[in-house]
């Protein structure tokens, strides 16, 4: 199998919320520039570094083109200029779900990458999880790690 990574895993991984050993292990980890971009968006510098290191850490960089190009979110070099029927789809049912949040189009854009290209998206957004999988995608939830208390000293 093989996996499209969520941004907000790595936010979990660096935090500790999630372990390593909670991710698969039979198979390679994909991301798309979304990912990337949104880890970069993040303005402590220690924090950033940190979210880039755990990243290249898990997907040693293994980078998946967008299938739709969306303006003002898309890269020229990294995306695909699909139909973007599935994309829509999976943007208006987010919108519907979490109040039409600011990242929906980035989120949709993840789900349409693991959707098209036959991966599991792993994420912790239930409300991303259950959109992916109502439009035909595999998804694995993770849960944050019950000893969180205990891992943040």
């Amino acid at each position: 199998m093989s996996y499209v990574l969520d941004s907000c895993i790595f936010n979990k991984l660096t935090d500790g919320i999630i372990d390593m050993n909670d991710l698969p292990s039979d198979g390679p980890f994909f991301a798309t520039h979304i990912q990337i971009d949104e880890l970069k968006a993040t303005k402590d510098p220690k924090r950033q570094a940190a979210l880039l290191s755990k990243f290249n850490e898990v997907v040693h960089p293994k980078i998946l083109p967008t299938e739709t190009f969306v303006a003002d979110v898309s890269h020229v070099d990294c995306d695909k200029v699909g139909g973007g029927v599935l994309f829509e789809k999976l943007k208006n049912s987010l919108n519907l779900r979490n109040k039409s949040k600011s990242n929906n189009t980035q989120d949709a854009l993840i789900a349409e990458v693991a959707n098209m290209n036959g991966l599991t998206l792993i994420t912790s957004d239930m409300a991303l999880s259950n959109v992916a999988k109502e439009h035909g995608g595999k998804v694995i939830f993770l849960k944050p790690n019950k000893n969180f208390a205990s891992n943040r000293k």
